[in-house]
């Protein structure tokens, strides 16, 4: 079949991918990944998705984006409805959370604001996603839901990120414990644990000499990019992925050996 017939094969899975407004990131990676496999493909973060919708949208994908808080749960369910809407009206059947609040604070400046903030962008949204799309995909016995988590919760690189590494630690135990309670229903859900990777908002938080020094520590040893992960995604939402729940698969060139 040809790239052009799965794109517009009629029974292409809607897929839900937040945290892609950066054309750069790994959630405008994974969402062109799903593009890729035929999927319509909704967006929801925060910042404006056009250029990632743009670009989806000029490679024959169908797309759309949302503007939404995801700190805020109750402005989670209404945003996937107006996504599941705009892209035909099925039900979603392929959630990615990708979205991450990256504040770094040392812990005498880790006021629990910000930690609430961290866990409910990188957790709480997460679970309250999979609330609203688990009934759907429940219906056609088929779903799929991939959280990002991090290697750093496995290694964690230094000091002030407390609040990342354990909203991490959390969105893994969430995994697991979705992947138990879905399965029934024929849902999987599997996390993705990225080691540091060419992203702005790696860039932003993170030294030029720390990538350097990371890159020498990996068996593998060259910086990760976004793209390094659609392979697994693939596999993830795949029908070939279906006997994969409730698994952490580390993709970061061999930093993290367990």
């Amino acid at each position: 079949m040809s790239d052009v017939d799965v794109r517009h094969h009629e029974n292409a899975h809607v897929a839900l991918v937040t945290g892609a407004a950066d054309p750069t990131g790994i959630g405008a990676a994974c969402a062109r990944a799903l593009a890729d496999r035929g999927c319509p493909v909704g967006l929801l973060d925060r910042r404006p998705c056009d250029a990632v919708v743009a670009q989806l949208r000029a490679s024959g994908a169908r797309a759309a984006s949302t503007a939404v808080d995801l700190a805020e749960p109750a402005a989670i369910d209404p945003a996937v409805d107006r996504l599941e809407h705009e892209l035909g009206g099925d039900p979603t059947a392929i959630l990615v959370h990708c979205a991450a609040d990256l504040t770094q604070a040392p812990l005498q400046a880790l006021d629990a604001a910000t930690l609430t903030r961290v866990l409910a962008v990188n957790v709480v949204a997460a679970a309250m996603l999979a609330r609203r799309v688990a009934p759907g995909m429940a219906r056609r016995h088929f779903g799929r839901i991939v959280t990002i988590a991090s290697n750093t919760f496995d290694r964690p690189p230094g000091p002030a990120m407390t609040a990342y590494i354990a909203s991490k630690g959390g969105l893994i135990g969430l995994t697991r414990s979705l992947a138990v309670e879905l399965g029934p229903s024929g849902i999987t859900v599997n996390a993705i644990s990225p080691g540091l990777t060419d992203t702005a908002g790696a860039h932003g938080g993170q030294p030029d000499a720390l990538f350097d020094r990371v890159r020498e520590q990996q068996a593998l040893k060259r910086t990760l990019q976004p793209t390094d992960y659609a392979g697994i995604l693939a596999l993830l939402v795949s029908e070939q992925g279906g006997a994969i729940t409730g698994q952490t698969i580390r993709v970061d060139a061999g930093l993290v050996m367990v």
